[in-house]
C-alpha cells in the first residue's frame, strides 16, 4: 500500500536515504537545542547551523568523515557517535514503514501492524482518506514523535536533561495535526466492555442502573472526528504526562529526592499526544523494564544512582509501535474496565507509594541510609578555613610591618604592579 504506487523495494531505500539524512540535522539538533533555553532561539541556532555547512557534510553517514580536515578539532569519537545516529535513523523509518504499512499492492487496513478491531476505519465512517494515505499520513506523523525522541535521548544521555527545544514542537504537531486529519489515532480516546459495566450498576440502586447501560464505543467518536482527534491528543498529553509528575510526587515524598525530571514529564506529554493515552500506560509500563539491566550495571559498577530515563522512554514507544500486534491484546484487556480504571489508576498509586514506603522501613531496620547524600557535606573543614584566609589576606604587608619585599619576589607572587600602584610608581 505504498503511496502512488512506488515498488515497495524503492519505497524502503527511499526511506533508509531520507532517515539517514534527516539524521544529520538529528545530529544538529543535538548539539544546538540545548545551547538556548527558549524554542525559538534554540531553532533558531539549527537554522544557522545548516545555513553554513559545507555540501561534504551534508551527505549521509560519510559526510561528517569527508568533511573532517588534517586540523580538525572534530574527535573521530563525535564522528562516530553522529554516524552512528544517521544509520540508526535510517534503520528505524524502514522497520517502522514495515510494521506499519503492509507492502503488497493488494493488502488491506486489516493488514497492517497498527490494527485492532478499534482502530479507524476511512470506509466505516465515509472520510476523505482513503487506507493507502491514512497509514502513509500516521507513519508520518509517527515520524515527528520518533524524530523527537531521538533528539531528546541523545541530549539526555550527554546532558542529563531533556530541553523543551526537542520536545514542544512535537508536542504541537501532536495535537494540531490530531485535530486536523482526526483519523490518526491508534485506539479511541474510550472503549469499554459493556458487560464490566453492566455488573458494576448492579451495586447501585435500581434509578440509577439506567446509566450503566452503555455501548461498547460513544458514538460520539464517530459522529464528530476531528473533535475526537483532538480528545484523544490531549488526554494522552495529561495521562502521560500525569503519570510522571504523580511518580515525582511519591518519589519527593517518600525518598526526598526527584525521582523523575520535569523533561521526562514533557516527554511522556508529547508521546501521549501523539498516540493516545492506552499506548502511552503501556510505554511507561515497558521504559523499566529496558531500563532495568542498564541500572543494575550502573549501581554495581558505576557506583551511580542516577541514570537518564528519557532514553528507555523513548526505546519504550518505538518498541510499542513495532511491536503493538503482540502488546496491545494484552493491554485491551485492562482497557476493557472502562469506568474502573481511574480506580485501578489510584490503587496502583498507593501500592507504588507503599512499597517505596516498605523498603525505606527496611534500609532504616537494616541501618542503612535513608537518604542519598551528596558529596557536599554542610560542614567547616581545615581546607575551608584555608581557603577564606587565603581570600581575606590578599595585601601582602597587612596586619604587620612593610617587608620590603624585592621586586622579583613580588613579580613572583603577582603583586609588582599592584605594589607600585600604591606606591605612586
Amino acid at each position: 500500500m505504498t503511496p502512488f504506487g512506488i515498488d515497495p523495494n524503492l519505497m524502503l531505500v527511499l526511506l533508509f536515504l531520507l532517515g539517514a539524512f534527516l539524521g544529520r540535522i538529528v545530529n544538529i539538533c543535538i548539539e544546538e537545542l540545548p545551547r538556548e533555553e527558549k524554542v525559538g532561539a534554540a531553532w533558531k541556532r539549527v537554522g544557522h547551523r545548516l545555513r553554513h555547512l559545507g555540501s561534504r557534510y551534508h551527505i549521509p553517514i560519510i559526510g561528517v568523515y569527508l568533511s573532517r580536515s588534517r586540523n580538525s578539532t572534530f574527535s573521530y569519537r563525535r564522528s562516530h557517535r553522529e554516524a552512528l545516529v544517521e544509520l540508526l535513523n535510517g534503520v528505524i523509518f524502514v522497520l517502522l514503514y514495515c510494521a506499519e504499512v503492509p507492502l503488497s499492492g493488494q493488502a488491506t487496513l486489516q493488514q497492517s501492524g497498527l490494527f485492532s478491531a478499534y482502530a479507524p476505519d476511512p470506509l466505516a465512517v465515509n472520510s476523505w482518506l482513503t487506507p493507502v494515505m491514512l497509514l502513509n499520513l500516521r507513519f508520518a506523523f509517527h515520524l515527528v514523535l520518533i524524530e523527537s525522541l531521538m533528539v531528546a535521548t541523545f541530549i539526555d544521555f550527554d546532558l542529563k536533561i531533556i530541553p523543551d527545544g526537542a520536545t514542544m514542537p512535537a508536542l504541537f504537531i501532536g495535537v494540531v495535526g490530531s485535530f486536523l486529519f482526526g483519523m490518526l489515532y491508534l485506539v479511541p480516546v474510550w472503549f469499554q466492555e459493556p458487560s464490566v459495566v453492566r455488573l458494576l450498576g448492579v451495586y447501585f440502586p435500581d434509578q440509577y442502573r439506567s446509566f450503566f447501560v452503555v455501548e461498547k464505543v460513544p458514538l460520539w467518536i464517530s459522529q464528530y472526528p476531528h473533535l475526537h482527534g483532538l480528545a484523544v491528543s490531549l488526554v494522552g498529553l495529561v495521562v502521560g504526562g500525569g503519570i510522571v509528575w504523580a511518580v515525582r510526587i511519591i518519589g519527593q515524598w517518600t525518598l526526598r529526592q526527584e525521582a523523575m525530571g520535569f523533561g521526562d514529564v514533557i516527554l511522556m506529554a508529547v508521546i501521549g499526544s501523539v498516540l493516545g493515552w492506552q499506548a502511552t500506560v503501556t510505554v511507561f509500563v515497558i521504559s523499566p523494564l529496558c531500563a532495568l539491566a542498564v541500572v543494575a550495571f550502573s549501581i554495581f559498577f558505576k557506583r551511580s544512582r542516577e541514570i537518564p530515563f528519557g532514553p528507555y522512554l523513548s526505546l519504550g514507544a518505538l518498541l510499542v509501535l513495532l511491536g503493538w500486534p503482540k502488546i496491545w491484546p494484552l493491554a485491551e484487556r485492562i482497557c476493557h474496565f472502562g469506568p474502573l480504571l481511574p480506580v485501578l489508576a489510584v490503587v496502583m498509586l498507593i501500592m507504588l507509594a507503599g512499597c517505596l514506603s516498605i523498603t525505606q522501613g527496611m534500609k532504616w531496620m537494616l541501618g542503612i541510609p535513608l537518604y542519598f547524600q551528596d558529596e557536599w557535606l554542610d560542614e567547616w573543614t581545615s581546607a575551608d578555613t584555608l581557603t577564606y584566609q587565603a581570600g581575606e589576606n590578599v595585601e601582602e604587608n597587612q596586619g604587620r610591618w612593610d617587608l620590603n619585599t624585592d621586586a622579583h619576589t613580588r613579580a613572583g607572587r603577582g603583586t609588582h604592579f599592584n605594589h607600585q600602584w600604591k606606591k605612586g610608581h
